[in-house]
């Protein structure tokens, strides 16, 4: 998080708010607090303007797959941890067992027709998380078994702290929790009745506190039109050098966005985080 004496900046992990944060330092000054910080409610109060971002999610979960390829950032160390998949695991086995039993009765003819689960992995644990999920940044097939991992409901104990009792969990998945808990203050409180994407969508509207969001794909428009937004007078120069910024660390990978998805996994990402699709209006990729 950046706070400067007119706006604060706060990060949401994999959207570019390393690049973002370096050029608002540059431009307006200010100082660090912590890197993905929620803002404390004095903040909120100080009559600041809060800035955020914010990435079209199947780009997002690709980022965040290829950093823990690089063995960075706090999902790498929680897949990686045995004592996070201890009482999770068992869990999650059952989980699968119940699953196959569907699929099976849905094959026979049996059950909804539109049930369409988020299959999790048959081969499950840390040493898998180890040796295959973060193993190789050129496999798509590890991308998209780790894929269904992390964006199975019934893994949400297993990923971040909060997420599982969240009712957000049930509505959203991992990114949609992060921007909740970040920019939209008393989400760790939700309400279990909001059970629909329309309570939830109302419930932001009612209470987000980082009202000026940069997109990553146009990330250099919505960062000048947020700094314009906020009152912010920028020189020629200033502006000049925010559309001519390279981006600054991004995770590396060998092959380009369609090595890595098909439409099954592209079908996940969709299913998990339709409030940030919704909510910021971005477009089903489109995949062979």
């Amino acid at each position: 998080m950046l706070i400067t004496d007119k706006v604060v900046f706060v990060e949401l992990q994999k959207t570019g708010s390393t690049h973002i944060k370096n050029l608002l330092k540059e431009t307006l000054g200010g100082k660090n607090d912590g890197k993905h910080n929620v803002p404390t409610s004095e903040l909120l109060n100080s009559g600041r303007e809060f800035l955020g971002s914010v990435r079209d999610p199947w780009g997002w979960y690709l980022s965040l797959w290829s950093y823990g390829c690089q063995q960075q950032g706090k999902l790498f160390q929680r897949l990686t941890n045995p004592k996070r998949w201890e009482r999770v695991q068992p869990k999650l086995v059952e989980a699968r067992k119940a699953q196959k039993e569907k699929v099976r009765a849905l094959e026979a003819g049996q059950g909804p027709k539109k049930w369409k689960p988020i299959m999790i992995p048959d081969k499950l644990g840390v040493e898998r998380a180890k040796n295959f999920y973060y193993s190789d940044p050129a496999d798509a097939e590890a991308f998209r078994e780790w894929l269904r991992l992390v964006c199975s409901p019934y893994a949400r104990r297993l990923l971040e702290d909060g997420f599982a009792r969240s009712p957000i969990s049930k509505l959203g998945g991992l990114m949609t929790f992060r921007y909740f808990n970040l920019f939209v203050p008393g989400s760790d409180n939700i309400p279990p009745t909001i059970n629909t994407h329309k309570m939830l969508r109302a419930y932001e509207a009612d209470r987000v506190a980082v009202k000026h969001i940069v997109r990553q794909h146009t990330l250099a428009d919505d960062l000048v039109h947020a700094l314009d937004s906020c009152k912010i007078v920028l020189t020629d120069k200033q502006r000049e050098k925010i559309y001519k910024a390279k981006p600054t660390n991004k995770s590396t990978r060998p092959h380009p966005f369609a090595h890595y998805y098909d439409v099954t996994s592209i079908d996940v990402v969709a299913k998990r985080e339709k409030f940030i699709i919704d909510r910021f209006g971005y477009e089903r990729p489109n995949v062979a």
